[in-house]
């Protein structure tokens, strides 16, 4: 019997969408840290640039939960909000926004 190692979490969008969250794969995992990395330049200050950035990873992540989701913005804000998209961000791409270890922790509590 085969055993996995992550869990899986069904996470409801507000259109009523279904999706089934789980770790990155490390293909997504690898354009999913390029784009936080952008929490690192000097240009993301205000509240709308950090979620601008988290939008953008959160698009990254439905590359592999959502396809449809991941190259129309519009689509995609449509769907969600912000705790539901802090919850994509942790399961998949393993951010934890309440760790004092995260160099998002406090970020995270500003928008």
């Amino acid at each position: 019997m085969p055993t996995t190692v992550y869990d899986t979490v069904e996470i409801e969008l507000s259109n009523g969408t279904v999706i089934k969250v789980k770790p990155l794969t490390i293909a997504y995992l690898k354009d999913f840290m390029v784009v936080l990395d952008k929490m690192k330049d000097e240009s993301v200050k205000t509240e709308s640039d950090i979620l601008d950035v988290f939008i953008e990873a959160g698009m990254v992540c439905m590359k592999q939960f959502a396809p449809d989701l991941s190259t129309d913005r519009d689509a995609f804000e449509k769907v969600i909000e912000v705790p539901t998209l802090m919850k994509i961000l942790e399961v998949a791409g393993g951010v934890k926004m309440d760790s004092p270890n995260s160099p998002l922790a406090n970020l995270a509590g500003t928008i």
